[in-house]
Parts: C-alpha cells; structure tokens; sequence
C-alpha cells in the first residue's frame, strides 16, 4: 500500500511539471513584438513642452508673434498673431535634436499628428542631417473644437529652404535632427492651435 502511495504521488508531480512547461509554451508562442513602425517620437501629454520653442519672423525683422504654453490637460498650446509688416509673415514652434537625432525605421512611411486645430492651415516639417533644409507638407485644420488625426506619407514631403524650393527628392524617411509646426498663410490672422503627439508608422 505504501508503495501505492508514492507510486501516485510521482505521477501526480509529473503532470503538474508537464502542464506548467505546456502553459509556458503557450506563452512563448503569443508573444508579440512591439510594431518598430509605430513609434511616438513625441507626447507633450508625457513629456511636457521640453526643449521646444518659438522662432517667429522676428528673426528676419518680423512684427508676428507666439507663445507656447503647456495646458491643465498637459496639452502644446501653439497661439498668436501674424504680422504681415515688415516682410513678416510666420510664427513657428520647433524642437531641435541634433545631438540626439530621432532615429526613423526603413520600415516607416508617414507621420501622424494628433491635434486640435482652428481651420487654419499649417505646415509641419522635418529637417535631416544631410542638409539646411526642411521637408514639409500644409495641411488643413477642421476647426469644430474636436481632435482629429492627421497622417503625411514621407513622399509628398517637399525640401524648402528659408521658404524656395529646393530640387530634391521628397524625403524618403531619413533619421530627423529638428521638427517644426508653422503657420504662414500669407495674411493676417490669429491662430491657435493644440497638439498632443507625433509619430511616425
């Protein structure tokens, strides 16, 4: 009878071994990578207003200006007043990241801004280690108070250079060293504008 006893005893341990391997199998097959193509290269809900900052046309003798405000819902506020006088005509917020570009996957076709515009147009662009000049795309806003998605594929992203354009291939997703919002319509005007992130997919 004893015998008996132990005889179950080691059974009993093996199927529990053998269903415990069986479940950590299980787990080892659903495992799933993280997408390397969809990466949040910024969220100003996590990470505050940073190193971002305002560059208006006041650089070139400009009357436009701006402000940049983080809001209680941890939200960029991107606000002002564009001033044609003076050759002006432009308020920008941008974030520079030379010495730690922002690595962008072969695998990447756009990028996608979540905001919350005023029906204004705005241009986002990016600039790569490769020269002075940025790739950019204008894109409209709703304006109905509520967030939307915006997505820009790399190749309708055209290199200007201090606002002429330069005859380049559209950018082709190369790693980033500087981010730039702007709004340049050509007229007077306020604008506001919130944004909560970008990245890239």
């Amino acid at each position: 009878m004893r015998m008996l006893i132990i005889f179950s005893i080691l059974i009993t341990s093996c199927m529990a071994n053998s269903n415990k391997n069986m479940l950590g199998k299980s787990n080892d097959q659903n495992f799933e990578e993280p997408d390397s193509t969809n990466v949040i290269l910024y969220h100003f809900s996590e990470q505050g207003i940073g190193d971002w900052r305002v560059q208006d046309d006041g650089v070139m003798g400009g009357r436009s200006d701006s402000q940049l405000e983080l809001t209680a819902e941890n939200h960029a506020h991107f606000s002002g007043r564009i001033s044609l006088e003076n050759n002006g005509g432009f308020c920008s917020i941008l974030q520079n990241v030379e010495n730690n570009p922002y690595t962008i996957s072969a695998k990447s076709v756009a990028f996608v801004l979540h905001l919350k515009g005023d029906g204004k147009e705005y241009n986002f662009r990016v600039r790569t280690p490769n020269g002075r000049y940025s790739y950019g795309f204008t894109f409209p806003t709703k304006g109905e108070g509520k967030w939307e998605t915006i997505t820009i594929p790399f190749d309708v992203m055209e290199a200007t250079y201090r606002g002429r354009s330069i005859k380049v291939p559209n950018y082709a997703g190369e790693n980033i060293v500087e981010i730039r919002f702007l709004i340049g319509n050509k007229k007077e005007e306020n604008f506001e504008i919130l944004i909560e992130s970008i990245k890239v997919i």
